[in-house]
């Protein structure tokens, strides 16, 4: 039977050339969106690892030369703008970060550790960046006093990290090479850090620390500021006019942390949105010429029709052929899309979504496509099933 089908499928390769190709590129777009839906869906109920909440970014403009050093001046003034934030009495906290959440920059990379090439994000970030994001940290400590005259540049890393790297071991003052004769030690480990928020993937997440002294150079662009509750904003004019004040030769600007939220939310969400309304126009032209083919065939073939009825078949019989032959096209689109698609993770597809997204979303595509088909050839497999014998006779 399926040799059968294959052959009626082959004699008509042309018209369903077509429908082949709707089907693959319409299986790769429901796949995509679909594995982006169940993995921010996924993502939206796990903890962040902060609280964004009544937190403002003061982003300063400067240059760093070869982007990792700042020079003590540079270094100082920032200092002393980060002091004179902390005595406003609206204030609750404040730190330095180079690459806060939902701030649309990012430092990232990858380094051998135990044997292991491990990828990371890294934010340079001073002593009360835990009390201004609300950083919960499960074992060991955050960065305090002692690390301003550490040899060895204290780091905090979360559990995620921990894990990947050192397993069930403590990781706690475990090292790790930075530069010649500089190493980065782990003081602490706190939850799961999604920087990028809700609609983010899991992360390996280092915080290195930069100590007032500038004794290893390096220096965050950010200010973050934790407000009391209930802060009138037009404080904010009050603290830029000071921050203006205290460094005359700079250029900064003042953001709320949940309209940045906002906005990152909607960058991510955005591109998906429009993935699904191209899925869906394709979905419609689908199921049109999918039906549109499948009537013009049932017509075409009257006389093959009304000569299987002759020869006996019922038209139960002849129903299930023409949904088997369209079963059986979506079958080749499906193979064809399912052999790419099972490339992905090859390519490291898991770095961005998780496993369980990624199957959840081939078998969604999968469904959806059949779904798809047997719906589109309900109606001309039922004329199909009407047609009689005598109709084969005054088929012109």
């Amino acid at each position: 039977m399926i040799l059968h089908l294959l052959k009626l499928v082959w004699n008509r390769k042309r018209a369903n050339a077509l429908i082949v190709a709707e089907m693959f590129v319409s299986f790769l777009v429901i796949f995509a969106v679909l594995t982006a839906a169940v993995s921010i869906s996924g993502g939206w109920s796990r903890p962040i690892g902060f609280d964004w909440h009544d937190v403002w970014d003061v982003s300063m403009e400067f240059d760093i030369d070869g982007g990792t050093k700042a020079s003590p001046e540079l270094h100082a003034s920032v200092m002393r703008m980060l002091d004179e934030v902390k005595r406003f009495p609206q204030v609750s906290a404040a730190a330095v970060s180079n690459t806060p959440p939902y701030a649309f920059s990012t430092t990232e990379g990858t380094r051998r550790i135990n044997g292991k090439d491990v990828t990371m994000t890294i934010d340079d970030v001073t002593d009360g960046f835990a009390d201004v994001m609300h950083v919960k940290v499960v074992r060991g400590r955050w960065f305090n006093e002692e690390d301003e005259v550490s040899r060895d540049i204290p780091v905090v890393v979360d559990t995620n990290f921990a894990k990947e790297v050192y397993g069930d071991a403590d990781p706690i003052g475990q090292k790790m090479e930075e530069d010649e004769n500089l190493f980065l030690r782990i003081v602490g480990v706190i939850e799961p850090f999604r920087k990028d928020g809700e609609v983010s993937a899991p992360m390996n997440m280092m915080f290195r620390h930069v100590a007032h002294n500038a004794s290893h150079g390096r220096l965050g662009s950010h200010i973050l500021v934790r407000l009391h509750p209930g802060t009138n904003p037009l404080f904010e004019n009050e603290l830029a006019t000071r921050l203006r004040q205290v460094a005359p030769d700079m250029s900064f600007t003042v953001r709320h942390m949940d309209g940045m939220r906002t906005n990152a939310l909607r960058a991510r969400l955005y591109p998906l949105i429009a993935g699904g309304v191209v899925g869906l126009f394709l979905i419609g032209m689908v199921a049109l010429g999918l039906t549109g083919v499948l009537w013009q065939n049932v017509t075409r073939r009257t006389r093959e029709i009304g000569l299987r009825r002759a020869m006996g078949a019922s038209g139960a019989h002849v129903h299930r052929q023409i949904l088997a032959e369209v079963a059986l096209l979506a079958t080749i689109a499906l193979l064809i899309g399912s052999i790419l698609v099972w490339q992905l993770p090859i390519l490291g597809a898991f770095s961005i979504v998780s496993p369980a997204s990624f199957t959840a979303g081939f078998l969604g595509a999968l469904a959806t496509i059949y779904a798809l088909t047997v719906l589109c050839g309900l109606y001309p497999s039922w004329l199909a099933s009407r047609l009689q014998p005598a109709d084969a006779l005054r088929y012109e």
